[in-house]
Formats: structure tokens, C-alpha cells, sequence
């Protein structure tokens, strides 16, 4: 009996509901209704290869069920449909018991003195650090980057640049303090380079080569360092 974990996968896809319903109401669906439909859809359990042939006969891959609204939203985009409406952010969910993600965590924090000397060594206006840190929320905790705006020996002040919709009572621009032992990664990318970004490198490990090559141009990535 194989022992391949199990996933999710939404039949009929998770975008063609979507397609659907949003034709059948005539005007975009909202993010309550995306999430509604995306609850209430029907789901069967398969192998990841399996799932994989399933999506590469449909020839195309399904929405992150996780990620829907804004999945749907890149979706809705490409598509040419509008009005255009605002995806939020993609929030990146991990699961921080994985041991590779766990010596993520350990490498972001080994190398905070590098990130610390390449922030200092650039004046770069197109220069974007960012810091990952962990958001405690009332249903769940998520995992949020912000972009550095100030920094000391012992950490760092960050703003968010993107805001999820869990998190309700924030905005645009918001600061906040965060101690390096707080910090479970940070990233440059940098003229389509990546320093740091450690919890990526992780995620992208897992990947086969056209999932990667997917992420790379999602990312604007085409070196490592």
C-alpha cells in the first residue's frame, strides 16, 4: 500500500466553480462568497502524482485553496476580467515542524549579521529588505514579511507592505518592533537575486523542476547567492 501523503483536490477545480458562479451572479464574486464556495466545494483525497496527472490533464493547476482570494483574483486578472479587484496579499503558510524548515528558521538566524551588512552596504533606492516574522492571531498564527525601514544590533523596525485580510485592525505602513529572536527569515532579491530567503529555498526543495521554474519567475529570481 503506497504511503504517499494525501492532498486535497477540489472536483470539479476550485477555479471553474468560481467561473462558474461568478457568470451565473453577473458581477464579481466577493471575498465572503470565495471563501464560502471554496468551504462548501466538493473535495476528493489523492496522491500527489495522481493529483499531478489530474492537473496536467486539465492542463492547467487548480487555486491554492489556501491562497483562493488571491489566487483568484491573479486568475480573474489574467483572464481579462473585470473590474479588476485587489488581491491582498499571498501568505505564505508553513509548516514549522518540517525539520528543513526548522534549519530554515536556524540559518535566517546565523546569518542576521550578513543581512545586517548588506542593508548597510547599499544605498539603492530599488533595495528592498524584508524580515519574516510570526503573527500571533486569535483563530491561528500566520507567518508575515515586512520590509525593513529601520534596524539596530538587536533588531529591527519593519512595515507591512502587504496586508492579508486575517489581519483586520491593520493597514498599509504599520510598523513594528521586532527582536532578531523573533525573526525566522529575511530575503534581498536584488537585481533577480536572492540573498537569504531561507523558508523559500526550503519550499522551492520540494519542488519538481517546473514547479520551480514556476516560482523563480513568480519571484523575479534567477540566482541564488
Amino acid at each position: 500500500m503506497s504511503e504517499e501523503k494525501l492532498i486535497p483536490v477540489f472536483i470539479p477545480a476550485l477555479v471553474a466553480i468560481l467561473v462558474s458562479l461568478e457568470d451565473k451572479k453577473g458581477s464579481p464574486l466577493t471575498y465572503e462568497e470565495v471563501i464560502e464556495i471554496r468551504d462548501n466545494a466538493s473535495v476528493m483525497m489523492m496522491e500527489k502524482t495522481h493529483a499531478d496527472a489530474l492537473s496536467e490533464s486539465r492542463g492547467y493547476d487548480d487555486i491554492d485553496p489556501e491562497n483562493c482570494w488571491y489566487d483568484w483574483q491573479m486568475y480573474r486578472r489574467d483572464a481579462g476580467r473585470t473590474p479588476d479587484l485587489d488581491p491582498g496579499a499571498k501568505i505564505a503558510l508553513t509548516n514549522s515542524n518540517d525539520a528543513r524548515m526548522q534549519q530554515a528558521f536556524a540559518d535566517a538566524q546565523q546569518s542576521l549579521p550578513h543581512f545586517r551588512k548588506l542593508i548597510h552596504g547599499n544605498t539603492d533606492k530599488d533595495f528592498f529588505p524584508l524580515i519574516k516574522t510570526k503573527f500571533v492571531l486569535a483563530t491561528d498564527n500566520m507567518f508575515v514579511w515586512l520590509r525593513v525601514v529601520e534596524n539596530s544590533n538587536t533588531g529591527f523596525t519593519g512595515e507591512l507592505f502587504e496586508v492579508p485580510a486575517e489581519l483586520l485592525d491593520h493597514e498599509i505602513g504599520d510598523t513594528f518592533d521586532v527582536e532578531d529572536a523573533a525573526i525566522i527569515d529575511w530575503m534581498i532579491n536584488h537585481d533577480s537575486a536572492m540573498h537569504g530567503g531561507y523558508t523559500i529555498r526550503a519550499h522551492r526543495a520540494t519542488l519538481n523542476v517546473k514547479e520551480q521554474a514556476k516560482l523563480d519567475t513568480h519571484l523575479g529570481v534567477s540566482r541564488y547567492l
